[in-house]
């Protein structure tokens, strides 16, 4: 298994959500969640991922996916 944060480019399957109920709940409102799949796109140099979802393509930082495996 590897982090979210730290994967490279390519499509994944969630497997383990592991953080604060409140950042669960902003990555569940993006379909960020157990069982579904991501696309991590590319990664910017101030921190943030650029992962595509079911909703569609976002930013986030990757200190709020360090809880993330797959």
């Amino acid at each position: 298994m590897i982090k979210l944060s730290n994967a490279p480019r390519g499509r994944y399957t969630i497997k383990w959500i592991f953080t604060e109920p409140e950042v669960s709940r902003a990555l569940q409102a993006i379909s960020i969640e157990t069982g579904k799949d991501v696309t991590v796109l590319g990664r910017n140099p101030l921190g943030g991922i650029l992962l595509r979802s079911e909703a569609g393509a976002f930013f986030v930082d990757s200190e709020l996916l360090a809880g993330i495996t797959m």
